[in-house]
C-alpha cells in the first residue's frame, strides 16, 4: 500500500466533500463574533445607543435610584399637563419633596435640621421643641433614629422611624406614622410639613445615601431668630 497516495487521496475527498461545510461553519462562528462584539454593552454601537436615548429624553439613565422610574413617568405627564394648566407651584412641591437630594452622603444632624425646619414652617411660635430620639445598637452594629414635630413623644409614637447600619451607613428599616391616627394635634400645614419631611427621608432610604453619625445627642429646642 502506498501511504501517502492514500493520505493524498483522502485529502481530496475530505477537501472535496467536507471543505466547504467547514469554511461555512468558520465564517458563521466568525461573523457571530464579530457581531456579538459589535452589540456588546461594552462595545461603541452599545455606548452610542444609550447615550442618543440620554439625549432624547433628557436625562442620565445612571443616575437612577430604584424609585425614579417614578420620575420618568412624572416627566411625561407634566410636560402634557403643564400645557393645559399651571402646574407649577404643584411641580415646584414636587421637586421639594423627593428631587432635593443629588449627594452620596448628608450627616445625621442635616437630618435633624430639616425636621427643624419642619417644624418652624409649620409653627408661628418664636420657639418650639420637637423629639428626637436616637439609639445606637452596638450588639447589632445599628442606629434607630425616631423623629416627631411634637415634643416629648414616645419613639412609637413619633411621626418617622428609621434605622440605618453604623457599618455599611444605609438606611434598612423606615417607618412612618398614619397622621390622622396619631394622639398628636393634626393642623393642614402639620400635614404638609410631615409629609415632605417623609418623602425626604425615603429617598434617602430608597437612595441608599451613606448617612455620617455625626451627632447622636441633638439639641432639640427651636428659636426663631429673626
Amino acid at each position: 500500500m502506498d501511504i501517502n497516495k492514500e493520505i493524498q487521496n483522502t485529502s481530496d475527498k475530505i477537501i472535496a466533500e467536507k471543505l466547504p461545510e467547514i469554511v461555512e461553519k468558520a465564517t458563521v462562528k466568525m461573523l457571530e463574533s464579530i457581531i456579538s462584539e459589535v452589540f456588546s454593552a461594552y462595545g461603541d454601537m452599545a455606548k452610542e445607543i444609550k447615550s442618543k436615548i440620554e439625549e432624547k429624553l433628557d436625562i442620565n439613565l445612571q443616575k437612577f435610584d430604584t424609585v425614579d422610574y417614578n420620575a420618568l413617568v412624572g416627566q411625561t405627564i407634566n410636560e402634557n399637563l403643564t400645557q393645559q394648566v399651571n402646574l407649577q407651584p404643584i411641580l415646584d412641591l414636587t421637586q421639594n419633596a423627593i428631587g432635593f437630594i443629588e449627594k452620596k452622603e448628608i450627616k445625621l444632624s442635616e437630618i435633624f435640621e430639616m425636621l427643624i425646619q419642619a417644624a418652624m414652617e409649620e409653627d408661628n411660635e418664636s420657639d418650639g421643641e420637637v423629639t428626637i430620639i436616637v439609639e445606637e445598637n452596638t450588639e447589632h452594629n445599628w442606629i434607630e433614629v425616631a423623629l416627631d414635630l411634637e415634643e416629648n413623644k414616645e419613639k412609637h409614637q413619633c411621626a418617622i422611624r428609621f434605622i440605618f447600619s453604623s457599618e455599611r451607613n444605609t438606611i434598612f428599616s423606615f417607618h412612618h406614622q398614619d397622621y390622622f391616627t396619631s394622639q398628636g394635634k393634626i393642623t393642614p400645614a402639620r400635614i404638609a410639613s410631615l409629609s415632605i419631611l417623609e418623602h425626604k427621608i425615603f429617598r434617602l432610604y430608597s437612595a441608599q445615601v451613606k448617612i455620617i453619625a455625626d451627632e447622636l445627642n441633638p439639641e432639640t429646642e427651636w428659636f426663631r431668630y429673626d
